[in-house]
């Protein structure tokens, strides 16, 4: 006995081997090739449209699909960098000047040498405070520096930040023509009158300093809560570091503010996408080029 199957179209029992009901005259095979034809075209359809979005996924460049190798130190550490640079930094510049007012020379207290002997002094120790704090983990920073990609992404690191600072500060002057800010300023008197302290420590020691600071510090600590916190938190902050609070020049420092904002959003990348030592050659090279001609411009 065949198997039988209902009619597609007058619902009667026929047998399933027929390509037309003998009742209705209604065609059976022809529907059903139909509909596996569409099935087959509907996910034909859809496995294109897969196909198309995954090619714009691996097309798109994707700045933050990598693995973070932020320097791997403690949650203590990483706070006392930040300590260490912010606290301590201003701390060591009250007592110097104590010590000199106590002194009672007051000439000494206006000069460009006090304030290059108290920038020397607090990077100086500042940076011997940080390695201190680094103890056991200064192998695996120095082990950075081994690494011929770590000078190679450092230089073309500080190449693009030079670049991209510079093209902001350009826009900013397009608002308002102010020159240097007052930090600026202050570092190339500095720079004009002791050249080669001044490569050393504004060009080397200063970097090494604030990337223990802002990157190794503050990015560190922020990142544990958010990534886009510690990177804009970071970057404001260095910011507001390079700012003078002087009510007669604030219009000039604010138009100075986004070069250095920038700057630091740059470099909390180039510290999360290739390490620590990536970010600090990269410091150093945008410092040592600026230091380097301040020094050219003032033998002319």
């Amino acid at each position: 006995m065949k198997e039988k199957v209902k009619c597609k179209k007058c619902g009667l029992f026929i047998d399933s081997d027929l390509e037309i009901c003998p009742y209705c005259g209604y065609p059976q095979k022809i529907e059903e090739e139909s509909n596996n034809k569409d099935n087959s075209s509907s996910t034909d359809s859809v496995s294109i449209e897969k196909e198309r979005k995954d090619k714009k996924e691996e097309n798109k460049v994707k700045f933050f699909d990598f693995e973070s190798r932020t320097l791997k130190v403690s949650t203590f550490k990483s706070g006392l960098f930040l300590i260490i640079g912010l606290l301590l930094l201003n701390l060591l510049a009250t007592v110097l000047q104590l010590i000199a007012i106590n002194s009672g020379s007051w000439y000494f207290l206006t000069s460009n040498a006090f304030n290059a002997s108290i920038n020397f002094s607090i990077y100086f120790i500042i940076t011997g405070a940080m390695f201190l704090t680094l103890n056991k983990d200064t192998l695996t920073y120095f082990k950075e520096f081994k690494d011929k990609w770590t000078w190679i992404y450092g230089l073309a690191f500080g190449f693009l930040l030079m670049i991209a600072s510079s093209a902001v500060s350009s826009l900013m002057q397009l608002i308002r023509n102010t020159g240097v800010n007052a930090n600026e300023a202050g570092i190339d008197t500095i720079t004009s009158a002791y050249p080669f302290l001044s490569i050393i420590v504004f060009g080397l020691l200063g970097p090494i300093a604030e990337e223990f600071t802002y990157r190794a510090g503050l990015f560190n600590l922020l990142r544990k809560i958010s990534r886009p916190l510690a990177y804009f938190g970071t970057a404001i902050i260095f910011g507001l570091i390079h700012f003078s609070f002087n009510p007669t020049t604030i219009i000039d420092e604010l138009i100075n503010l986004p070069s250095y904002i920038v700057s630091g959003l740059l470099l909390s990348y180039f510290y999360e996408y290739k390490g620590i030592g990536a970010s600090t050659v990269a410091h150093m090279t945008n410092n040592l080029f600026a230091v380097i001609m301040q020094v050219i411009l003032s033998l002319a």
